[in-house]
């Protein structure tokens, strides 16, 4: 696999895991995904040094990753290298700075997972569970991670950099740094004033999804059929509005149709769906439509693809290759970028079960045929290209 670059760190003792142990928690996930099956797929062909060579010299973003939650719920150290040690590499593990310069990436969105201030039914056991064992919830847990985001850059300030636009992603990338910059997975997350959103936004929050896994102030998400055809509320459109005019990313990931369909028509600026796939390859609800890639891609918008097997249908990189292929085709070269969800709790496909497979999505792309102009643009360049035009 590749070598390391300048943004990798040496290895540093981790922190212990505050309240529950690693052990504690990996053998609680363990049983939690006893009767899953792992994701299969033949392994992908070595990667050329001449494709290595490209991967390299490309911007490599992706859209979404949720190492903050294992830093803040274990210690976990994203300056030390790791390895997920159950069959199929579920939940985590899948990211952390000396493997994101393995794997070439040079910078992400940081997801913030925030317990919501009231547990909702339709939340799922897992996320109910975490918000028993946490104290924090709301505003409170978003503001205190992102002080956790902007502290690790400090202890790490030759590895890096927490990023508030565009520009300062390119500036990391060229010193070399890994940039991450900060995307909250729910609007109730910010509860349901807009001054909070000025307060996460002064503390370095870019983004922000309106719906996480229960409906928020702001919308509803596509897990409960009830929820059909109820889009955005009052202060979903006003959030929006805030958040346009401060210079942050809309996020329609786990948005229902009907709040997709509002919030393309109320919105000025482009957005992102930071993870998903194609519904057309695969017929799963966080899935999108070819006529709402369409929409996103029409609006200056891109689309983040997944690495989660049961989001793709098909297992190995192949299975992710044919939603980037389709999406390309769909919304064009513009609007297609990464958004893997590593270490948010899902199951990767064979061949990426961790940020170091992503050069075979570089050689996969090239070997498919696709000029590397739009390889590049699927890599990085789209996605910074949002976060330039709405962040700066």
């Amino acid at each position: 696999m590749p070598r390391a670059s300048a943004h990798s760190p040496a290895r540093t003792g981790s922190s212990h895991p505050p309240g529950l142990s690693r052990r504690a928690f990996l053998q609680l996930a363990a049983a939690a995904c006893a009767g899953a099956a792992c994701g299969a797929g033949r392994a992908p062909e070595p990667v050329s040094e001449d494709v290595l060579a490209f991967h390299r010299q490309s911007l490599v973003m992706d859209l979404h990753v949720d190492t903050l939650l294992w830093m803040r719920l274990l210690g976990y150290d994203i300056a030390k290298r790791h390895a997920n040690l159950l069959p199929g590499s579920p939940f985590g593990w899948h990211m952390d700075l000396p493997r994101a310069a393995d794997g070439g990436l040079d910078g992400a969105v940081l997801g913030l997972v925030i317990n919501p201030r009231v547990v909702r039914p339709e939340l799922g056991w897992e996320l109910r569970l975490l918000a028993r064992l946490e104290r924090g919830s709301g505003l409170d847990q978003t503001l205190a991670t992102l002080d956790l985001l902007a502290e690790t850059a400090r202890r790490h300030p030759q590895h890096l950099v927490f990023a508030r636009s565009g520009s300062e992603v390119r500036e990391a990338v060229a010193e070399g740094k890994f940039a991450g910059l900060a995307g909250l997975e729910g609007a109730h997350g910010i509860e349901d004033r807009v001054e909070n959103v000025r307060a996460a936004y002064q503390r370095g929050l870019r983004m922000i999804g309106l719906v996480h896994f229960q409906a928020s102030a702001a919308a509803y998400p596509m897990t409960v059929a009830s929820f059909d055809g109820r889009g955005l509320t009052p202060f979903g459109f006003d959030l929006v509005a805030e958040m346009e005019g401060l210079g942050m990313v809309v996020d329609l990931a786990h948005l229902n149709a009907a709040g997709v369909d509002e919030a393309l028509g109320a919105m000025r600026r482009p957005c992102v769906v930071s993870h998903t796939a194609c519904r057309a390859l695969s017929d799963h609800a966080r899935n999108l439509t070819d006529q709402q890639i369409r929409r996103v891609a029409n609006a200056g918008g891109v689309v983040g693809l997944v690495v989660h097997r049961t989001f793709l249908g098909r297992p190995g990189v192949d299975g992710f290759l044919d939603h980037v292929e389709h999406a390309l085709r769909v919304g064009g070269g513009a609007a297609v970028a990464i958004g893997s969800d590593w270490d948010g709790g899902i199951e990767p496909v064979e061949g990426l079960r961790d940020v170091r497979g992503l050069p075979y999505v570089t050689s996969g792309l090239l070997a498919r045929g696709w000029p590397p102009g739009i390889v590049q643009k699927v890599l990085g360049e789209n996605a910074l290209r949002v976060l330039s035009e709405v962040c700066g």
